[in-house]
Order: structure tokens, then sequence, then C-alpha cells
């Protein structure tokens, strides 16, 4: 994946205290628009979006772990605008 662990980290830390995976999600795509597509375009699937989310889940659990955060399941608009399962993290 092209979307380096640095920016993901970096948009952790600039949400503060409590967010979701979807914020972190559309966070990353906005200010990092160029390599987001660039990803999209690299997964042959059907459901592009879903996979690249899915993947970027998983980093933002594993340095949101690093960082002392604590997720719970949640629910929250995704990028299509539907109430889809995330997580909730916020700081211990």
């Amino acid at each position: 994946m092209s979307i380096p662990d640095t920016i993901i980290k970096a948009t952790i830390i600039a949400a503060g205290a409590e967010f979701d995976s979807h914020d972190v999600i559309h966070a990353v795509a906005h200010e990092n628009q160029r390599l987001y597509v660039a990803e999209l375009a690299a997964i042959d699937n059907d459901r592009p979006f879903q996979i690249l989310h899915s993947a970027l889940g998983r980093r933002i659990k594993d340095i949101c772990g690093e960082l002392g955060y604590t997720g719970v399941a949640s629910r929250s608009l995704d990028i299509f605008g539907q109430h889809s399962e995330c997580v909730r993290w916020s700081m211990a």
C-alpha cells in the first residue's frame, strides 16, 4: 500500500481525543487525493472502496493501538453517505 503509515498516524493525531475510522479515512482521502486514487486504481475488484477502506481500517487499528487509543464498535457515515460499521476511537 502506498499510503504511508506516517500519513495515517499524523491524521489520527490531528483528529484529537475522539474520532472514528471513517473520520480518518475521509481525512486521508481528502488530504492525499493522488495517493488515495492510485490505491483505488490498483485494486482489481468490483469493490475497490470496500477493499481499500478495510485495509486502511486495519492499519488505523494498529496505529491507534500503538498510540494508546481504545476502540469500540460503532456506525457512522461512510464515503458513500451510508451508515456502516466502523470503530470509534478514544484516548483511555
